[in-house]
């Protein structure tokens, strides 16, 4: 895996770079604000409504808890916890495979589904609102942006990971 390029130094206060890494922290600080809003509001931990959000969210349906464990970065037994909760809200079922008995699929519940929905519906309108008003270029500019971020975290966890197994 080929190491990302050197960044360079950030720019002085006020500077294009420093507006930029100051914007990212502070969309980090308001995204983890949000989902402590939205876990208290449905009554869940952080980490619960992370784990129901990625299963909701991934290609995969239904998701195994196994793979909700690699997609999320938590361990196994963490995953488990946080399945009881969600059971136990009724946001989810756990349900044995039927071409795989060994294997456990998670299924949401469908009426639970909408009171998910509901927590972010006003927040999605606004947000919508805001993609339209954006022209193609600039969409496609904000789509690349944020691609490129997801692309940086992922290769920096991943590097992490195979720096750590080879220590």
């Amino acid at each position: 895996m080929s190491r990302p390029a050197k960044r360079t130094p950030i720019k002085a206060k006020g500077g294009r770079q420093t507006d930029i890494v100051k914007l990212r922290f502070m969309l980090g600080l308001k995204l983890t604000a949000f989902n402590h809003f939205v876990a208290n509001r449905l009554g869940l931990s952080v980490t619960d409504l992370k784990c129901l959000e990625v299963a909701y969210h991934d290609e995969m349906q239904p998701i195994t808890p196994g793979r909700l464990a690699r997609l999320i970065g938590l361990s196994p037994a963490s995953v488990t916890v946080s399945l009881k909760r969600l059971e136990k809200s009724g946001l989810i079922r756990r349900e044995i495979d039927p071409t795989d008995r060994r294997r456990i699929l998670l299924r949401f519940v469908p009426a639970r589904v909408a009171l998910l929905n509901a927590c972010y519906q006003v927040i999605n309108e606004r947000l919508d609102s805001f993609d339209a008003a954006l022209a193609e270029d600039e969409f496609e500019c904000v789509r690349k942006y944020l691609s490129g971020l997801l692309d940086i975290l992922d290769s920096g966890m991943l590097e992490d990971a195979e720096n750590t197994e080879e220590a």
